[in-house]
């Protein structure tokens, strides 16, 4: 019981932290010093991921070291503790191509009329955050910060508690249903589980938040570069049919390469791993 009450604290305090940055940045648009940063906030969305995220991540860095303090076994690392563990080259190329087929799948979804219509909010979000001053901005914000964040807080934190107090494979699915559970739409959270799902395999069997972090870094910031430079226009002639054909090969990429991850990667994975001390870095 005690174990299941520190996870929940532990939970709620990450999560209380967020809520907490997020109205503090949010009531910047109430004070006169402070307008013209929440208008350029305004403008550049993208910009708010990355002022909230980078703020909460620093917070979460004063947070584990206090904890270490006060518990001297605890962790007073938040980056180690999260699992920020070296990738072979091989394995870095592989998250690469899982997230051009993520990037794929997700453009088709777009850009196949009879999808977009019934799940508009798909390509309504990636209209809202590649608005702004600077495509740059888009792809720091939305396409790398964003993500990585995610993954520190849902595969790196969240999940890292769950499976203190549960059998691996029931933290794996809740860990995926709280990030769903955090997206902004219904057509987004039934995505989110099965790439809550894909990037959880992925962390657990590598062993490192950097994999799950290199899939969406790649997918991200090539969904959003491909509808700056045109390519959805160039995507979207191809045709339904061959449409269809490539985001479904894309989706069997996306779960194939998980499944291969699965079975060629050591039976320790993270769970081994966690007890150990490693250095941080994406190749051996």
């Amino acid at each position: 019981m005690k174990k299941v009450l520190i996870m929940i604290g532990n939970i709620a305090l990450y999560l209380g932290v967020f809520y907490a940055l997020l109205y503090l940045l949010r009531s910047t648009y109430n004070y006169e010093a402070t307008q013209n940063f929440a208008k350029f906030l305004d403008v550049n969305p993208a910009m708010f991921m990355v002022v909230l995220f980078t703020l909460i991540t620093l917070v979460y860095l004063i947070i584990f070291r206090i904890k270490g303090w006060i518990w001297p076994q605890e962790d007073k690392n938040l980056f180690r503790a999260a699992g920020f563990r070296r990738l072979s080259a091989s394995r870095v190329l592989l998250m690469i191509a899982l997230g051009l087929a993520g990037s794929l799948f997700s453009i088709g979804l777009i850009v196949i009329d009879d999808i977009a219509k019934q799940f508009p909010s798909i390509p309504a979000l990636v209209d809202d955050l590649i608005r702004g001053d600077s495509i740059w901005y888009v792809i720091l914000g939305a396409g790398l910060i964003g993500p990585a964040f995610e993954e520190i807080l849902f595969r790196g934190l969240i999940f890292r508690e769950l499976r203190r107090v549960m059998p691996v494979y029931a933290a794996l699915v809740l860990q995926a249903g709280a990030y769903a559970y955090f997206q902004p739409s219904a057509a987004l959270s039934v995505i989110s589980i099965g790439s809550g799902l894909i990037y959880g395999v992925l962390y657990l069997r590598t062993g490192s938040l950097w994999a799950p972090i290199l899939v969406q870094n790649t997918a991200m910031s090539t969904i959003f570069l491909f509808k700056y430079i045109g390519f959805y226009e160039w995507f979207g002639r191809l045709g339904d049919i061959w449409l269809y054909i490539i985001t479904a090969l894309c989706l069997i990429a996306l779960i194939g390469g998980s499944v291969y991850v699965w079975r060629t990667s050591g039976n320790g994975g993270i769970g081994e791993q966690a007890n150990g001390s490693t250095k941080g870095g994406l190749t051996v």
